[in-house]
């Protein structure tokens, strides 16, 4: 499965996202992403989380490999991928450039949306993401999750 180029597009900044994994019981974990980006295949996608936040979503993904990333605008335009956890690492320097200029966009794009900047700037420039984790994984399935008569259908 190849990840839309609009997808793509989001990833790396303006987009709100999450990363949520369950455990054998099903109880669900998430943690706030901080950036990312969608290698050169389109299939292949890297987000980096908190490290002081990662604990029961690594734990989830060593015991079943299944991990889900929401994908919203503030203008709430969104999208799920699915798919199956590859590996994890401590973020890096360049990792670190690109979740400055993730925060930034996603600043620029809430108040573009029309947010008061003192409500916008906790929900975007205040992520805790340093030390961070870097999570890859290989989307298998992508959905639409804009609210309105196709969300939860497939993407093609």
């Amino acid at each position: 499965m190849a990840i839309s180029d609009r997808v793509v597009e989001l990833i790396p900044g303006p987009a709100f996202m999450q990363v949520a994994t369950r455990s054998d019981d099903l109880w669900p974990a998430h943690a706030w992403v901080v950036g990312g980006e969608v290698h050169d295949d389109h299939q292949t996608v890297t987000v980096f989380i908190a490290a002081a936040a990662s604990r029961p979503t690594l734990d989830n993904l060593e015991r079943n490999g299944r991990i889900a990333l929401g994908i919203a605008l503030a203008t709430h335009e969104a999208y799920q991928l699915k798919g199956t956890y590859i590996s994890s690492r401590p973020t890096t320097d360049e990792d670190l450039a690109r979740q400055e200029k993730y925060r930034a966009a996603l600043f620029a794009s809430a108040l573009a949306a029309g947010y008061p900047e003192e409500t916008a700037r906790p929900f975007t420039l205040g992520f805790a993401y340093n030390p961070g984790l870097a999570i890859t994984f290989r989307a298998e399935e992508a959905f639409l999750q804009t609210p309105g008569p196709d969300a939860g259908k497939a993407l093609p």
